[in-house]
């Protein structure tokens, strides 16, 4: 008999107190994932609808019935017409949680007294509009230019553009902040301090506050603009914030802002559009960019398209896209992906690492020093890529899609039968006639 002394236990488990172990584990895990599905928070459904207290809830419900009616039509008339159709793509149409950010321009301007018509510094002519100044005057409004975006253009471009409109109205530039300051967002600090600067607004309230009855501001312009950025700012320089259920703001004992802004329409169908246009609507025309590319290609000059996308010499503006494909390196395959680098720049134009402006067509005095003290430190000494035209020709054909299961061999197919059908009925004539000479 073998004695068992000093031998080690075996560290072997049955198999019935392993699957039990098993068991117990599963059972803990299930309990665990039970809690926490009830201790987690269900995120709340959005509603989509307006409320109550929004400002011009009636005019902004109106106007989304409009829009609905619009969009029907266009869905009946791509179904009658067939082929090839020219379209321009439109800005997509503001919902009612979104439309309450911008009113209509016919509101704005019957409650107010003055109104501050926002201007884009790059390209003043796109955001003027002759029926709207016949509005305005029809109305006995006053109207006050507010150049915003100054730090986007040179220094001269400014001044050129304001001493053309201190002709019609008074003119006042601005630099805007770049974000919305309300009283309940939170901002970063390192965040509020870059973005939230502003200059030229003091000089405008200053102007303001010298009206000797009670009036009411409103703010107008066209999409993109800076329209509830200029807005924002004036508040903060008054020490105020906007208030999301309020429909206006004091801004001192006579004088009080209406804080939703006006909103101009764009270019219809049909219309030349404008770069700002193309840039508040950059979605929709990124599917589209060789298109853009070649119509802006055709308002700049050689030169300063080498100088600004350093380029070498190249055939403009037949071959402008080949040469900055070949400037960043983009091909597909062998030949130079011209999407690609039509993309690339119109990032540089939306992101502002590209800074353009529409030529004024003279260079006029400089600014006066008491609009140039609030400014001085945003304007832009250096030269930005200068563009002849403020109107750009974007010619975008869309082809008619294809039925479900329909492919080009079938068509062919088609063709061939039509083909054959028409010769058998050929040699059927040919029969008919030699018999009758025969008879």
């Amino acid at each position: 008999m073998v004695s068992t002394f000093g031998k080690k236990e075996s560290k072997r488990m049955t198999c019935h107190k392993k699957y039990k172990i098993r068991r117990k584990v599963r059972e803990h895990n299930r309990k665990l994932a039970k809690t926490l599905k009830k201790s987690v928070n269900k995120k709340k459904k959005v509603d989509g609808s307006i409320p109550n207290m929004a400002p011009f809830k009636e005019e902004i419900l109106l106007e989304a019935i409009k829009q609905a009616e619009d969009k029907k039509e266009q869905k009946k008339l791509k179904k009658t017409t067939g082929g090839l159709v020219v379209t321009k793509p439109k800005a997509c149409p503001a919902t009612p949680a979104s439309a309450t950010k911008s009113v209509s321009r016919h509101l704005v301007i019957s409650n107010a007294d003055i109104l501050l018509w926002i201007l884009d510094a790059r390209n003043v002519a796109e955001c003027l509009d002759e029926g709207v100044m016949g509005e305005i005057r029809e109305a006995g409004k006053r109207i006050i230019f507010v150049l915003n975006k100054v730090d986007l253009v040179p220094a001269t471009v400014v001044a050129a553009w304001y001493n053309k409109l201190s002709k019609v109205a008074d003119v006042f530039p601005i630099k805007s902040t770049e974000i919305m300051l309300t009283d309940c967002e939170q901002i970063i600090p390192v965040f509020k301090q870059k973005f939230a600067r502003f200059g030229g607004v003091k000089e405008l309230l200053e102007h303001l506050k010298k009206e000797p009855e009670e009036v009411k501001v409103g703010v107008i312009g066209k999409q993109k603009v800076g329209k509830s950025c200029v807005v924002s700012s004036v508040l903060r320089a008054c020490g105020r914030t906007k208030k999301k259920r309020s429909t206006d703001a004091k801004i001192s004992d006579k004088v009080r802002i209406i804080t939703t802004p006006g909103l101009i329409d764009g270019a219809k169908e049909g219309e030349p559009i404008g770069i700002l246009h193309i840039l508040a609507n950059m979605s929709n025309f990124m599917n589209y960019p060789v298109e853009v590319v070649d119509a802006l290609a055709r308002v700049i000059t050689k030169e300063q398209a080498m100088l600004h996308f350093t380029l070498p010499e190249f055939d403009h503006p037949a071959r402008f896209l080949d040469a900055i494909a070949v400037r960043y390196n983009v091909y597909f395959g062998k030949k130079p992906d011209h999407a690609a680098a039509a993309r690339i720049v119109l990032k540089q134009l939306r992101d502002h690492k590209l800074k353009f402006h529409v030529s004024t067509g003279g260079s006029g005095e400089d600014l006066p020093e008491s609009l140039q003290s609030g400014i001085k430190q945003f304007l832009y000494h250096e030269n930005s890529l200068p563009l002849m035209s403020s109107e750009l020709e974007v010619k975008i054909v869309k082809a008619v899609k294809k039925k479900r299961g329909e492919t080009d061999m079938e068509g062919i197919e088609e063709d061939e039968e039509e083909e054959e059908s028409e010769g058998e009925e050929e040699e059927y004539e040919d029969e008919e006639e030699s018999d009758n000479e025969m008879e």
